[in-house]
């Protein structure tokens, strides 16, 4: 039996099969490395049925569209957004806190993937501690529906709009397919580059290649290559590009299959229906809960806690499903109220905002703790450090002047000690040199990381150059570091006439940031702590690069000897009561300063020197 023309069950089937690809990623990426392609699931279904309204029963009035719009979209996203920023009071920090209030205003805004964009360099927060970087896709489909219902208003009478829509929809994956290379952050987040995809299902509704479609292969073909994509795909890929089009075709061959026995027997079935009922609650749920939990836990929790988390999402779908969308869903007279609230919600982000994260919400005792954040750290504004503004590598990074010469390459950590290795330089009579490099190692063949090649070529050959007396190399080494090239690169410097090469270790790894562990511990202890052994990372990165100094015969500097002790226990504050690290890895001003008093003199010693 086909199903009825106003709605199709199976549709309902395919949100619960985008939905769960995607909490399933989210929980576990290694279980479905690939789950991400759910959301490209939901904007094929998105197309193609607002296509469908806009279109039926001689078209619908785009007030009417909106009206819709607004009643099946605001309800759900308002709550989401109130309890979200609740609990955000309770545990964020203050730089996150902000953080979170421009999201909720960008969310507000339906803009809240335009703000990605702006959140792209290298300290960029991380995605497990964004509550809102999900609705990143929200953005993207309001932006589709403001802009598509008055495109195909204008068309409405062509005959040739079916060739304009197959235009748009070549034109936007050719930007697709290009900016994933040269620009995969825009392929990514910007809606021109994934207007394609919602236009795959436009065309299937304006074509009518539903009622025109009589195979029963299709549906199961389609579910095929949706379940490859979310089987064989993963986060390295060039996505979305040309390699979107097997999951996006997937759902298109579904979608024009409503007699397909996949439809009938697995999407139309009643727990499938259900889901995709819940599935617009439950995606705005899942993601908050999840980060929060990685927040408390350390970025460490285990099995039963996230599935935990993603069982209260669900409670907290069906609810907003039963008690909150239905309700309102059906009112014409509350889009006024709806928009107001939204509003209002925008107005509390703003707030949020303007405060700098409310770091009044801590005790005074922690507020400076706090308060700290790696893009205050004046070391990565650096111009030697080639995230900072106006930044390059050339003969003007290194010191002028006839002492001896220490340069230090490396990557961001480099950079943060890069200050207070300055100063420890004027009191040794040394001259230093700096060039830094965001995620790029000092290693000169960064294999698929051309940038990272370039860079040090560049800093290389400026070394060569300028032959200094002592090259530091620092990063954040460990077992991912190719240290068979690293020995090449020393083998490199040394054939060039540098005298003494040095490699400084790596420092602790907080699984989350340093100030959160230590506000973590307050909670809990009511004590402020001066070294934590929990949410550390081990010394197994710091054993390797010794061993591998040992063999490579040069001197090595291990930093983690200095910031903790036998226990595993880790320095958390400098005697001056600033936090040793900003984040999860890079050095404080202060912790810098602390570091070089101890291994200054090892470090500004020259080649044959007792």
């Amino acid at each position: 039996m086909t199903p009825s023309e106003n709605y199709r069950p199976d549709i309902d089937g395919l949100r619960a099969v985008s939905i769960l690809l995607v909490v399933g990623y989210h929980a576990h990426p290694w279980m479905l490395p690939g789950g991400f392609v759910g959301v490209d699931v939901f904007f094929v279904i998105s197309g193609y049925l607002i296509t469908r309204i806009l279109l039926s029963h001689g078209g619908t009035p785009i007030s009417t569209f909106y009206a819709r719009r607004i009643r099946r979209i605001f309800p759900a996203l308002i709550a989401v957004l109130l309890v979200t920023a609740a609990i955000g009071w309770v545990i964020l920090l203050p730089p996150q806190f902000r953080l979170l209030g421009e999201n909720i205003l960008a969310s507000v805004l339906f803009a809240s993937n335009l703000l990605q964009l702006g959140q792209l360099g290298y300290f960029a927060p991380l995605a497990a501690e964004n509550p809102l970087l999900h609705l990143w896709s929200l953005g993207v489909e309001e932006q589709f529906y403001i802009f598509w219902p008055l495109a195909l208003g204008l068309l409405v009478r062509s005959p040739r709009r079916r060739l304009y829509i197959l235009g748009a929809i070549v034109l936007s994956l050719a930007a697709s397919a290009v900016l994933v290379v040269t620009h995969p952050d825009w392929a990514f987040y910007a809606p021109l580059p994934r207007a394609w995809e919602l236009l795959i299902g436009g065309l299937v509704a304006e074509a009518n290649l539903v009622r025109k479609s009589s195979s029963h292969l299709l549906g199961g073909i389609g579910l095929a290559a949706i379940a490859a994509s979310a089987l064989l795909f993963d986060r390295a890929m060039p996505f979305p590009g040309m390699l979107a089009l097997l999951p996006v075709a997937g759902a298109a061959f579904v979608i024009v299959s409503p007699n397909a026995l996949t439809n009938r027997l697995l999407l139309s079935s009643r727990p499938a229906v259900l889901l995709g009922l819940i599935s617009y609650p439950l995606y705005l749920w899942h993601w908050p809960l999840l980060t929060y939990l990685g927040i408390v836990r350390h970025g460490v929790p285990n099995f039963l806690e996230i599935w935990g988390a993603i069982l209260a999402a669900t409670v907290l779908s069906i609810l907003t499903f039963r008690f909150i969308e239905q309700p309102i869903r059906n009112r014409r007279d509350v889009v006024p109220s709806l928009s107001i609230a939204l509003c209002s919600v925008g107005m509390i982000g703003t707030a949020i905002v303007i405060s700098a994260g409310v770091p009044w919400r801590f005790p005074t005792e922690l507020q400076a703790v706090a308060s700290v954040s790696t893009d205050d750290n004046p070391a990565f504004r650096d111009r030697c450090f080639l995230e900072a503004p106006g930044s390059g590598f050339d003969a003007g990074c290194i010191a002028p002047g006839d002492e001896p010469l220490l340069v230090l390459w490396g990557d961001s950590n480099s950079a943060a000690l890069y200050p207070a290795l300055a100063e420890g330089a004027q009191r040794a009579a040394f001259r230093v040199g700096r060039f830094t490099a965001p995620g790029c190692a000092p290693i000169l063949d960064a294999g698929p990381n051309a940038g990272c090649t370039a860079s040090n070529g560049k800093a290389f050959g400026l070394i060569a150059a300028a032959r200094p007396a002592i090259v530091v190399l620092h990063a954040m080494w460990g077992f991912d570091n190719d240290l068979k090239k690293l020995g090449g690169t020393i083998a490199v410097l040394r054939s060039a006439g540098i005298a003494r090469v040095v490699i400084v270790g790596p420092p602790p790894v907080w699984k989350r940031t340093l100030p959160h562990a230590v506000i973590n511990h307050y909670r809990f202890s009511h004590e402020l702590p001066d070294r934590l052994g929990s949410g550390v990372s081990g010394p197994a990165e710091d054993e390797l690069m010794a061993d591998f100094g040992k063999s490579a015969g040069i001197g090595y500097v291990s930093l983690r000897k200095v910031l903790c002790d036998v226990r595993q226990q880790c320095l958390v504050r400098t005697p001056e009561r600033e936090v040793i690290a900003t984040d999860t890895i890079h050095l404080s001003p202060g912790g810098a300063r602390l570091v070089l008093g101890v291994i200054g003199g090892e470090l500004f010693r020259t080649a044959g020197a007792p």
